[in-house]
């Protein structure tokens, strides 16, 4: 490799009007260097850390960006851009081919620094790509591979430079310019030994020069297809690692204020022949439905009470989860459930400009995917909630007259009436004396409630077919001496079908259940929720929902600029830029019929909404110093002003303008030739998008119960602890409490709404770095600091939960009337969180955003090359070093106010995207033996984690997950005009790291290899 002066490079890759050649109106140094190989004889004037195709502008910019040439995104046979972005440091892997649940909607995103997919910019040549979902983020499963030359990762806040929004930063597609000629691929993967994961994709590129090198047409053609993968095909996944309360048999949902009599369960319980030992504890909701009517004791995880009387075979529908039987019984739901969802892509993409005079040249682009894919979980378990028939206002709740007017209740409500009542249950409901004041009656003729998962309907199952296309035209050129122009406009539309399966309309059960008959007269046969009796064709059909949702965004963008030299300083020449922007955003999501009381998928409510963004900016480039006591000094400036304003049409919302600034500033010095001092300040702020200000809907996050029996809490709280677990909320059974225990992974359901009122989040990023040349060696380390305050969030609702009990200084006199106690509802676990106004609600109990807390994060990235010549093995021949690692200083958030948590070495158990390793690293080691063959071995490191949970409930214990180690090797020989590569991702087969509470799978799959080893082969020929 060639070594260059470092003043030189510097100074080349520099320079304003060079950035602004690909239409970018930025002055975020970063180069327009071609990829180049290890063994090269020319390195031009560019400094190169990695020898294979991870370049760096890096080394010159005055912000920390990482470069990854194109080509290094297909030579692992990877058929998505997520796929190799989610290897960087930068990056935190969330929504992949493996998000499953919760789910992405088999979407795939890029998350810089942790901060969410919402907080950063997607680009392509500085222009915003279309979107695809309510938070206005990009499906990187729309951008074809072909055509891109290089993407540039800027992280460290970009809101001036590129768009007020950039919060975390920018990942910009560089396509290649003036491609020319004929470039066809061929890829495929599988796994070894199962061969059951197979990836592969055929892709082609042309182009063509005309006009005397004026102007110029390329197009890129993709195909790709993954195949899917239950989790029953890895043994890791195959039994669930957490725990549902909802059986296919039926259970028993017991009311703290009406309960059944121990007596009654002694006496019951003995006629079977169960062990005192085994006897199911009053209030504890621990009773489940044999087909004869007779009823089983469900048990009590790590406890001496064991499942007893259970009357169903092993391999039956009841599905016992192995993991856990015969401690406890708990349906195993993810047998079934997919591990990686498979996808069907076809993408096109076209780009051309044609000079006409120097000052017109005609550009444009444009881009059609359409690619289906799809999500299944296992069959419906009904927990929504069931309100007044009259006084109920939430069209997300079943009604019934059994609930008190003004109450609700959650689980299916079952009067005493019903014919299918066994009578071994009919007589422990006699026994009851009490009163629940949510139910209408009272002791043995109060209604009851019972929670039931519906095999009949089949699995939940969403079938999704994503369409976009953009298309973009502008002009550009020069307008005077040193002073250029451009000037674009696009239209982009994406729709999205979800065809679901499997949901279950919770009014038509009621309406069975409440049925004198049991609902014989509303369907053949009627309705037997007490243990697994098929329902007929007839019963399926009328409580059955299959629905299509369909979701449809239109965006239209018009910017133009201007930049150019003002005047000559001492050191050089002050460039500016000048330009404005206007962006509109239409939103429609039509629920179908998956809007009111349905079960299954989360359910959400039609949406139609606009957002409008008009910004003018600019920027400046001041050379401050050249050839003085340093050999040169710059300064950057930066500013934009956004006018944001939305709509919401759906509900009548015409929401005011709402203007904000993003500005900041870079600064360069370079004190002698190998080293190279940067700093850069970026103050931007983000506007709610559409999924913050309008979307409703629900869904079933996995949280810790501090009342378990097990607990610290429980251990070391005393009677105090006793009695909040008995009073808070609905509160568990006293004749329960003291053998409550909560199922691993239990899940509690939650209701959300938008919320219009929200105000803009802002951040302040802060970076500081250094680059250096040392002989052979090349790197840079960069620290940096990002601060978002009224930060728009809903809170954790685990944090409720600690906050109730005790946990970081919230209610320290464990006072059941606390606000972040009055919202729990108990069955005896917690079924549903209730969110008080104070805390964020919407007045009706559902979570909503809110501007609350602030979110901070800061850590050191650094990377590092060295080339190792071997001539004597040949003249081209060399080993080449290239190491890119972070370290997370810390990741502190305040989502309650006062209460701030570090969740810096943690890993997550509910979300994606927020597990957070102290160290990430890649190294790349790539022998070169000649310049037609080569051999490579990327090694990925994760450091352990400690559980997220126990960052949010300390004093409690969990399990931990240790460091990793993915080794990838691949081979390339490249033969005239052919290049062929074999290799192996993942080569010693390395397991996912699993661990208790987690996301999904036993682990979090998106951070962790859950396909295990997969060999590949591609073929390219390029003329």
């Amino acid at each position: 490799m060639k070594t260059t002066h470092f003043k030189a490079a510097l100074r080349s890759a520099s320079c304003l009007s060079a950035a602004l050649t690909f239409g970018t109106a930025v002055s975020a140094q970063a180069q327009d260097a071609a990829p180049q190989s290890a063994a090269s004889d020319d390195a031009g004037e560019t400094i190169i850390v990695t020898g294979s195709r991870i370049q760096r502008p890096n080394m010159t910019a005055n912000s920390p960006v990482a470069v990854v040439s194109g080509e290094e995104t297909v030579k692992r046979a990877d058929i998505t851009l997520e796929t190799f972005l989610n290897t960087l440091p930068q990056v935190n892997p969330a929504g992949t081919s493996t998000s499953n649940n919760p789910g992405n909607g088999g979407q795939s995103n890029i998350d810089l620094r942790g901060l969410g997919t919402n907080r950063n910019l997607v680009l392509i040549d500085g222009r915003r790509p279309m979107v695809s979902a309510s938070d206005q983020t990009v499906d990187l499963n729309t951008i074809p591979q072909g055509l891109i030359d290089r993407i540039d990762v800027l992280t460290g806040g970009a809101g001036a430079t590129y768009g007020a929004d950039a919060i975390s930063g920018v990942v910009n597609m560089r396509l290649k310019r003036d491609f020319s000629g004929l470039e066809a691929r061929a890829t495929y993967s599988n796994s070894v030994p199962y061969t059951d994961s197979r990836e592969w994709q055929i892709a082609a590129t042309a182009g063509i020069n005309f006009a005397d090198g004026r102007g110029n047409i390329a197009a890129s053609y993709e195909h790709s297809e993954r195949e899917a993968m239950i989790k029953s095909q890895r043994a890791f996944a195959a039994t669930a690692t957490s725990t549902t309360g909802t059986f296919p048999t039926g259970k028993l949902a017991e009311s703290s204020t009406n309960g059944i009599s121990q007596a009654a369960i002694d006496a019951l319980f003995s006629s079977y022949g169960v062990t005192a030992k085994d006897v199911p504890v009053a209030g504890t909701s621990k009773l489940g439905f044999n087909n004869d009517g007779s009823l089983f004791a469900v048990g009590v995880f790590n406890d001496p009470h064991d499942v007893a009387n259970f009357r169903y075979d092993f391999n039956s529908a009841a599905n016992p989860n192995g993991n856990y039987y015969p401690d406890f019984y708990t349906y195993n739901f993810d047998i079934i459930n997919l591990l990686v969802l498979p996808v069907k892509r076809d993408t096109g993409f076209v780009t051309g400009h044609f000079e006409i005079s120097p000052a017109i040249e005609i550009f444009g682009q444009g881009q059609y995917t359409k690619y289906e894919t799809s999500s299944a979980l296992a069959p419906t378990p009904v927990g929504t909630r069931i309100g007044n028939t009259l006084t109920n206002t939430n069209p997300a709740n079943a009604v019934s007259d059994l609930v008190e007017p003004g109450k609700q209740t959650t689980a299916l409500l079952v009067p005493i009436t019903n014919p299918f009542l066994p009578a071994d249950l009919a007589t422990l409901l006699a026994s009851r004396t009490g009163d629940d004041a949510n139910i209408v009656g009272s002791g043995a003729t109060e209604a009851f409630r019972i929670s039931k998962r519906f095999l009949d309907t089949g699995l939940r199952q969403e079938n999704f077919s994503n369409e976009v296309y953009q298309g973009l035209l502008g002009l550009r050129g020069e307008i005077a001496p040193g002073w250029r122009y451009e000037a674009y406009a696009s239209y982009g539309k994406t729709t999205i079908n979800d065809n679901q399966t499997g949901n279950v309309d919770v009014q038509k059960v009621q309406n069975l259940l409440e049925a004198a008959d049991g609902g014989a007269s509303l369907c053949a046969g009627g309705f037997n929720p007490f243990g697994i009796h098929p329902l007929s064709q007839e019963c399926v059909d009328y409580i059955a929902v299959g629905t299509e949702t369909k979701t449809t965004f239109t965006q239209k963008i018009y910017q133009g600029y201007v930049q150019g030299d003002l005047f000559e300083m001492p050191a050089g020449k002050l460039s500016v830029v000048l330009g404005a922007e206007h962006r509109s955003f239409n939103y429609r999501y039509d629920a179908g019929t998956a809007a009111g009381p349905i079960a299954g998928f989360n359910n959400g409510t039609n949406d139609h909404g606009t957002n409008t963004f008009t910004d003018i900016f600019g920027e400046a480039s001041i050379p401050l110093l050249k050839d003085s006591f340093v050999n040169y000094a710059e300064l950057t400036l930066t500013a934009r002003r956004s006018t944001s304003k939305f709509n919401d049409i759906e509900n009548g919302i015409k929401g005011d303008s709402q203007n904000s600034w993003a500005y900041g500033g870079t600064f360069t010095v370079e004190p002698i030739d190998a080293v190279r001092l940067r700093a850069s300040y970026q103050h931007s702020v983000r506007a709610p998008n559409f999924g913050e200000l309008f979307s409703g809907g629900s869904n079933f996050p996995s949280y810790f119960d501090p009342c378990s029996i097990g607990t610290n809490f429980r251990k070391n709280g005393g009677a105090a602890a006793r009695d909040l677990c008995i009073n808070a909320g609905s509160g568990i059974d006293p004749g329960g409490v003291d053998n409550y225990q909560q199922g691993p992974g239990s899940q509690v359901f939650l209701g959300y709404v938008g919320n219009p009122n929200l105000k803009p989040e802002k951040s302040d990023a802060i970076t500081l770095g250094t680059v250096f040349q040392v002989g052979r060696l090349t790197g840079s380390i960069d620290w940096y600091s990002i601060k978002i305050k009224d930060t728009i969030i809903q809170p954790d609702p685990n944090l409720v939960i600690a906050a109730c009990y005790g946990y970081h200084g919230k209610n320290p006199s464990l006072d059941p009337t606390s606000v972040y106690c009055s919202g729990l509802s108990r069955t005896p676990d917690i079924s549903f969180i209730s969110v008080p106004t104070a805390l964020g609600g919407d007045g009706s109990g559902y979570f909503q955003f809110v501007n609350q807390g602030k979110i901070k994060t800061s850590g050191i990235d650094f990377q590092l090359a060295y080339t190792l010549p071997t001539e004597f093995i040949g003249p081209d021949a060399a080993l080449t070093f290239n190491l890119m690692g972070n370290y997370l200083i810390d990741y502190k958030v305040e989502e309650l106010p006062g209460v701030t948590i570090d969740y810096a070495d943690t890993i997550s158990y509910s979300g994606l995207g927020t597990s957070f390793p102290r160290w990430r690293g890649v190294l790349e080691t790539t022998f070169a033996v000649s310049k037609a063959v080569s051999f490579d071995l990327r090694t990925r490191y994760i450091d352990g984690m400690k559980n997220r949970a126990a960052a949010q409930f300390p004093g409690e214990v969990f399990d931990k997950v240790d460091p990793v180690f993915y080794f990838d090797l691949g081979a390339e020989a490249k033969i005239d005009k052919l290049t062929l590569r074999i290799g192996a991702n993942n080569l010693f087969n390395r397991k996912p790291e699993l661990y208790s509470p987690n996301i999904q799978s036993g682990t979090d799959p998106s951070l962790y290899d859950v396909v295990g080893r997969r060999l590949y082969v591609s073929a390219k020929v390029k003329y």
